[in-house]
């Protein structure tokens, strides 16, 4: 054997017996995590992690230190522009809608159910979540505007940790500054779960759309700053049933009615008020080779989702 042959087959048996280990390396490594991954993977220029400097933005807030985007400025500009002659006016009210699951891969199969939703928005931003493509880990980054590695939950389970919000969030921002806050959601659901012990209020509901009937009651005849109102129904059907499944698109038209009608309820309440309603899932899902919905994947199907803002002057 040359000296030549030599050397190429020594080359060759080294990296068949180094590629496993690279391999198997790669499978046990952590997931990455942060806010740009997916942003460059999918060419989107925006991230969920814009939502809460944006809605700080807008109430004349700062935002949390560790909160690490941008506010929107398509938000940001619409809203300058509605506020006119008035430079120094703020957001007095905050509604936000919390649909799980309903991501953007939904708009292009049902797009007349989707249609009286984007009519009655101001601003539709799209947007990509973080990794792993899952609740808790998408709602911290969406209330915190960090990165899972910076606000703590970088894993589904890790909603059980106590206090597993390691940052300072909307809801403490909110506190600090004398408004009061109140998060409805059904019980043990992630987001009745990790924003726990901060000086606000909390509402554990028995379904979705006890969610939605408490916080009509609430806009009529509480004086929250800001509610939050979480509708899981569209993320638990899929997951039995199927992304497309009849039963989860009714669910999918439930969450899409439901906001609808709490804007309205908004208006009416908070009509002297200036107000901000704000539709934000965080992720999206598809179905897994046994035909049940899933998410969690760096796919587009999972990470980009619609945020849909609607801005109004009190009168």
């Amino acid at each position: 054997m040359s000296r030549k042959t030599a050397i190429l087959f020594l080359s060759l048996l080294a990296l068949m017996l180094f590629l496993p280990f690279t391999q198997a390396q790669e499978k046990d490594a952590e997931p990455q995590n942060g806010l740009e991954i997916l942003m460059k993977k999918h060419g989107i220029a925006n991230s969920t992690a814009q939502v809460t400097p944006t809605i700080c933005a807008l109430c004349g807030l700062t935002p949390p230190e560790t909160s690490q985007m941008p506010p929107l400025e398509s938000v940001l500009k619409f809203w300058n522009e509605l506020r006119g002659a008035d430079p120094d006016a703020v957001v007095e009210k905050v509604l936000i809608f919390c649909p799980d699951a309903t991501g953007d891969f939904l708009v292009p199969h049902y797009p007349d159910d989707w249609k009286p939703l984007f009519e009655k928005t101001d601003v539709r931003v799209k947007g990509t979540n973080v990794l792993p493509s899952v609740t808790p880990v998408c709602f911290g980054t969406i209330f915190t505007g960090a990165p899972p590695e910076t606000h703590g939950i970088r894993k589904y389970s890790d909603k059980y940790a106590p206090d597993p919000i390691k940052v300072k969030t909307l809801f403490d921002v909110f506190a600090a500054a004398g408004k009061k806050v109140v998060i409805v959601a059904q019980k043990g659901c992630s987001i009745d779960m990790i924003f726990r012990n901060r000086p606000i209020d909390y509402v554990s509901t028995k379904s979705s759309k006890e969610s939605v009937e408490v916080t009509k009651k609430f806009l009529r005849e509480s004086d929250y700053d800001l509610i939050l109102c979480y509708d899981g129904n569209y993320d638990s059907v899929m997951h039995g049933n199927g992304v497309h499944h009849p039963k989860s698109i009714a669910a999918m038209r439930d969450s899409i009615r439901w906001y609808l009608e709490l804007s309205e309820a908004a208006d009416e309440a908070w009509s002297g008020k200036n107000r901000l309603t704000a539709f934000t899932p965080d992720h999206g899902a598809h179905d897994n080779s046994k035909g049940k919905g899933t998410h969690g994947s760096d796919r587009a199907d999972d990470t980009i989702v619609n945020h849909f803002y609607r801005l109004r002057m009190g009168k």
